[in-house]
């Protein structure tokens, strides 16, 4: 499924840390603000980031962005650097405070992957994102995986980052292991959306610009209904960021003027009106699967669906022995009702089907018809 997808791009630059082996970072969880104190162990007396993920880190101030043949998904980036340095304290909000923070969250999630997918996920292979950008810009929403966008003085969000990384992790499981999501669909993003907010540990799942709060959130606590209606689709969305940026707007050289000008040029009228967000979209399976965790708990859950992700295609394969409808309608990528039949049959294999009932029941809450699929 086409998508809108926030791109940046820039290079990146390395310093050292010296005499300072912690680091107090106030932060954003559940719309309120924590401190977490993170160990700068990834940064050497030498001044070398030692990460199994990451080479380097540069650090610039983003003054325009571009977009080449009107394509949104080919952004060109005006950038200025400026070295980092972190043979001083780390002072808070500065470029080294933001780029620790980054590379502590990505070593996080990274980890996180490996454990649940039991390293088959090659995050290493991955060679282009082993360097990465801070960048001070008023684009927070355009970061993505190896560029990190922060206005400047505000507070970060975990989830952020772990946005980001689960883009990675997915883009493996489809390219690189096989697994036919077909694309980054609702169902592709759905699974990814699950396990951001799993590792944050919260419903609520974050892209923000802190110029516009809340514009971005998604809250898995809420009940996101099948199936999905128009305020799914691009042109929704699209609506939302005119609303929400209307004064940015009347400058015609903003970045998000630029912008949405290339996606108004892209998308014809069908696409806006017929193709969902799929970031949006994907909270339909985000928030079933979060209330699934909510009665059997992270580890059980993760695992569960960890380990049906990795036999998807089987349970593809297996669709004329548990769909009773008409099989010609189904999508010929991963949809919602693979991913259901397969987390029961994970469950009976896993936990001898103690929690088929629970998976059924929340299926059914949000509005699938679980009644066609034979458990």
């Amino acid at each position: 499924m086409k998508h809108v997808l926030f791109v940046l791009s820039a290079f990146l630059f390395f310093g050292g840390c010296k005499n300072q082996d912690y680091l107090n970072v106030n932060y954003i969880k559940n719309q309120k603000e924590y401190t977490e104190k993170i160990k700068l162990d990834f940064i050497s007396k030498n001044g070398d980031i030692i990460s199994p993920y990451i080479d380097s880190v540069k650090f610039g101030y983003l003054d325009s962005l571009s977009f080449p043949d009107n394509n949104p998904d080919n952004q060109q980036s005006n950038i200025t650097y400026k070295p980092l340095d972190f043979n001083k304290k780390i002072e808070p909000c500065s470029p080294e405070y933001y780029a620790a923070y980054t590379i502590y969250n990505i070593q996080k999630d990274l980890d996180y992957y490996n454990r649940l997918f039991d390293n088959k996920i090659d995050f290493n292979s991955q060679k282009e994102y082993r360097n990465i950008a801070i960048v001070f810009g008023n684009t927070p929403l355009l970061s993505q995986p190896k560029i990190f966008c922060f206005k400047e003085n505000s507070k970060p969000e975990p989830s952020l980052f772990y946005h980001e990384m689960g883009h990675r992790a997915f883009w493996y499981l489809q390219d690189d292991l096989g697994v036919k999501f077909g694309g980054l669909t609702i169902i592709h993003m759905g699974l990814l959306e699950y396990f951001n907010i799993s590792l944050n540990n919260s419903p609520i799942e974050v892209d923000e610009d802190p110029n516009h709060p809340g514009l971005f959130m998604r809250d898995a606590s809420r009940m996101y209904k099948y199936p999905l209606d128009s305020t799914y689709t691009l042109r929704y969305t699209f609506e939302r960021l005119k609303k929400a940026y209307k004064e940015e707007l009347k400058d015609p050289d903003s970045d998000i003027s630029k912008y949405l000008a290339a996606c108004y040029s892209s998308y014809d009228d069908y696409i806006l009106d017929n193709i969902y967000d799929n970031h949006y979209g994907g909270m339909v399976l985000a928030s079933t699967l979060w209330r699934i965790r909510e009665n059997l708990g992270q580890e059980k859950t993760d695992n569960l669906v960890a380990k049906t992700i990795l036999e998807l295609n089987q349970f593809m394969e297996m669709r004329e022995t548990y769909y009773n409808g008409d099989l010609n309608s189904l999508s010929k990528n991963i949809d919602w009702h693979d991913v259901y039949y397969g987390l029961i049959r994970k469950d009976k294999e896993l936990y001898e089907g103690h929690d088929v009932n629970i998976i059924e029941n929340e299926f059914k809450k949000t509005g699938y018809p679980a009644h066609e699929i034979v458990i």
